[in-house]
């Protein structure tokens, strides 16, 4: 498709760093994860030609803005919609469930509200359906009742943000709501959740939203470079007081077990996954990223995720329906999901607002 083509091209166009503001150290410390995640021996960890390609722009993209910008650069290539088209998906979505009143406060709200500075170009209009689109999504999070205990987005990596009702709000904060409600109201209540870990976690949005409501639960975050780096560094500011176990190479569990056992939020290469212990969590999660790999890859972290879910526990999934596999020529279906005996389906249904996407929960048997 010529549209897949252009994404490609720009992608490969925006590869080359013009300077550098991030520290000599800290650049260093993402290349050696680059380093130890192309060294693994099991091709399946390793980034498809998409993420590959993606990450060297998202690293550019870091060096020159820096950590302290990285949500209004790295970030949106994540789960954030910025040029919007009045006919969008979303906006469709939200039209069709929101009364006339609220739709008209939103919109003229999106036209007084400052206007959304991003360092690509961003246009007057394009900058009142992003705040327009936000807007929206916050009404229809407050009709759903899932303001959950006055939650903003904080403000580490410059956010684009609008203050609505007084409140701070991003479309991942709205979206990362949605995702624990449809996971939280969804499962037996009868325990306390107490681990979870995350396949391709961004930059950290649902761990900081699940953290926040779950206090005492154990968040585990599986990623490649330079993702990795930017939720460690993130998740730290914003949970000062929690024991970070930080990424470290190690080739055994055993070495690590204590110090893995005793702190609240951890960092491992998508390469170590396999080294965990069996039936370790209650809840696996992977969001819009399953459909950006091989489906032999697809196959080998659902098997990975059936291995460490506890009985009784959970996986939820997000992905595109259809998912264009960006440089891999290659598609991704919704019904192409290689689901593992030992999970029966709790539900798997249209994406609440992200119409063009599915959401899946199940639950081991």
């Amino acid at each position: 498709m010529i549209i897949n083509k252009i994404k490609e091209f720009f992608i490969k166009s925006h590869q080359n760093s013009r300077r550098d503001i991030l520290k000599e150290n800290e650049i260093q410390e993402i290349e050696k994860m680059f380093i130890t995640l192309t060294s693994s021996n099991n091709l399946m960890t390793k980034p498809s030609k998409y993420w590959l390609e993606l990450n060297k722009m998202n690293f550019v993209q870091l060096k020159e803005n820096g950590f302290e910008n990285f949500k209004r650069t790295i970030a949106l290539n994540y789960f954030t919609w910025v040029r919007i088209m009045p006919w969008d998906s979303q906006i469709i979505f939200l039209l069709k469930n929101l009364k006339f009143q609220e739709i008209k406060k939103c919109f003229f709200f999106a036209i007084r509200a400052p206007k959304q500075d991003f360092f690509s170009s961003f246009n007057f209009i394009q900058s009142i359906l992003f705040n327009f689109l936000t807007s929206l999504m916050w009404q229809y999070i407050i009709n759903l009742k899932l303001d959950y205990n006055t939650l903003q987005e904080p403000t580490i990596g410059n956010p684009p943000l609008i203050n609505f009702n007084n409140r701070q709000i991003s479309q991942d904060i709205i979206n990362s709501l949605l995702e624990y409600d449809s996971i939280m109201s969804n499962i037996e209540s009868s325990k306390p959740v107490s681990s979870i870990l995350e396949l391709g976690a961004g930059y950290g949005r649902n761990a900081y939203v699940f953290l926040k409501l779950n206090p005492n639960a154990k968040y585990i975050i599986v990623d490649i470079p330079p993702a990795l780096w930017v939720a460690q560094k993130y998740l730290k500011e914003c949970f000062p007081d929690r024991k970070i176990f930080e990424y470290q190479e190690f080739e055994n569990f055993n070495k690590i077990e204590n110090e893995f056992n005793n702190s609240h939020i951890i960092f491992l290469l998508s390469s170590q996954l396999e080294l965990l212990p069996r039936n370790l969590v209650d809840i696996c999660i992977n969001i819009s990223s399953f459909h950006e790999m091989r489906l032999e890859q697809i196959n080998y972290y659902l098997q990975q995720f059936s291995m460490i879910t506890k009985p009784k526990g959970y996986f939820y999934i997000k992905q595109w329906k259809i998912g264009h596999v960006l440089f891999e020529n290659t598609i991704i279906r919704e019904n192409d999901y290689p689901i593992p005996n030992d999970f029966s389906k709790v539900y798997s249904r249209v994406a609440r607002v992200q119409t063009k996407f599915f959401e899946a929960l199940y639950q081991k048997k």
